[in-house]
């Protein structure tokens, strides 16, 4: 099984099961469940998944939900099942307003989300290093890291 976690439409993938707390359905029946992002344990078994996907996921759960949330996606690999998680690098998104390359009001919109819904307001930030700290506390082997503009993605292995 496959797992992409989203929020918002514009990432589902198609032989994935797709999670989206906003344009998720209740039944199961459209592009994608709609449930609590934080445990999956109504959809997956552990050990069940190959890959999950949560690039952009992170920055709108609090910070003890996102060690949560974490800690229950890792336990949902295989053995040498992939996880690809990521968001917004909050060192390089502080560098860029402070050297004047952001302004004030991209700024605060990528450090609070678009707050359109209570789903797309951001309650944390991480950077490239303490994601790559938690996740290594989870057990998870580190395989890619990568930061490209404002964004960071760490790949990772279940051992």
């Amino acid at each position: 099984m496959k797992v992409n976690i989203t929020v918002g439409s514009s990432g589902h993938i198609n032989g994935y099961l797709n999670i989206d707390p906003i344009t998720g359905s209740d039944d199961q029946e459209g592009d994608a469940v709609k449930c609590d992002v934080r445990n999956l344990d109504g959809l997956v078994m552990d050990s069940q998944c190959h890959e999950i996907i949560a690039e952009n996921v992170l920055d709108y759960l609090t910070v003890t939900d996102a060690a949560a949330a974490l800690s229950n996606w890792t336990k949902k690999l295989r053995h040498k099942g992939k996880i690809i998680v990521g968001g917004t690098d909050a060192y390089e998104a502080s560098k860029q307003f402070s050297q004047g390359v952001i302004s004030l009001s991209q700024y605060n919109y990528i450090v609070h989300g678009s707050m359109d819904s209570p789903w797309e307001v951001k309650l944390s930030h991480n950077t490239v290093s303490s994601l790559e700290s938690s996740l290594r506390f989870l057990g998870v082997k580190i395989l890619k890291k990568r930061i490209n503009g404002l964004s960071m993605v760490i790949e990772g292995e279940r051992p």
